[in-house]
């Protein structure tokens, strides 16, 4: 495989463009989400365990494929949006950059904040946190970044629940403002292809996850509480 020139970038070309390999990404998220639903446990476990095998020979045929290239080229390649998907779906993404190891910027109300990495070392007392927001500041299908005693919030509400996750990206840690939501799909704003499960914090198809909160809503003023160091609860069911 010839080396691709560092000083004459071509946008690579497929079937699709990138708006409808987009769109073709949300129409495979909505088909794994009616899969999910389906009554027929049979039936849902023989079109998951398919898919698995599929994700498998895709996974090794990739491994294999990825090692032939030069040095260099995948890190090239995986700048385009489809490609860079299909890496990271199999692990295979090139060593991100160092990150930062200043504060990082966090956004609430509009405002930017320094916000301090929370302490490792102490242990998490369980106890619920007050977030400052009421039940009715989360609309159906809105998602909330906000930094509250050193910590990466996301709250967000799907179908009349609320769900809330803590922590940064997987990929590299950065704070979630800007993500999007298509259904239960929590889709990260600054990496292609780089989805959670909002019900669960884990990642679709990748290493790492969000931590899952419990929510709470207190009675007469409804409130806002997150449970740190609360065993999370799950209401929904996870396959």
């Amino acid at each position: 495989m010839s080396e691709l020139r560092e000083d004459a970038p071509q946008p690579l070309t497929g079937y699709r463009s990138n708006e409808e390999w987009d769109e073709l990404l949300d129409e495979t998220r909505e088909r794994l989400d009616r899969i999910e639903a389906w009554a027929d446990a049979q039936r849902k476990d023989d079109v998951l365990g398919l898919l698995d095998c599929l994700d498998k020979v895709h996974r090794e045929s990739l491994h294999r494929l990825v090692r032939l290239f030069k040095e260099g080229v995948l890190e090239q390649v995986a700048t385009d949006p489809a490609i860079h998907t299909l890496l990271e779906l199999y692990d295979l993404l090139p060593p991100a950059r160092p990150v930062s190891e200043s504060p990082i910027r966090l956004y609430r109300k509009d405002e930017m904040q320094q916000v301090a990495p929370p302490s490792l070392e102490s242990p998490v007392v369980p106890h619920w946190l007050p977030i400052g927001a009421r039940s009715e500041d989360v609309l159906e299908g809105s998602v909330h970044s906000l930094a509250v005693d050193n910590r990466m919030l996301t709250i967000a509400r799907v179908e009349g629940q609320l769900f809330a996750l803590e922590g940064g990206c997987a990929q590299d840690g950065q704070f979630l403002q800007g993500a999007r939501l298509k259904h239960y799909t929590l889709i990260c704003p600054h990496h292609p292809g780089c989805y959670y499960d909002v019900r669960t914090g884990k990642r679709l198809a990748g290493d790492g996850a969000l931590e899952p909160l419990n929510v709470r809503v207190t009675d007469g003023d409804a409130r806002l509480l997150l449970g740190i160091g609360v065993p999370f609860r799950p209401s929904v069911p996870i396959l």
